[in-house]
């Protein structure tokens, strides 16, 4: 029986890249999107306040 395990050296490495994001100004929503998925309205889909622009590493998609 064959499960597909990978060895060590054929593990996929998660590459991170500076990107462009917005989180929500309300300190207790931890709301956030990529610049690329941002709405018009530039409001939290969470709890429909205000986002501002940040910077993370995050894995590149």
């Amino acid at each position: 029986m064959f499960f597909g395990r990978r060895t060590k050296d054929e593990e996929m490495e998660t590459i991170l890249v500076d990107t462009e994001i917005y989180t929500c100004m309300d300190d207790t929503c931890i709301g956030w999107m990529r610049k690329d998925f941002v709405s018009d309205d530039m409001l939290c889909p969470m709890c429909g306040n205000g986002m501002v622009q940040e910077i993370r590493e995050l894995p590149k998609i």
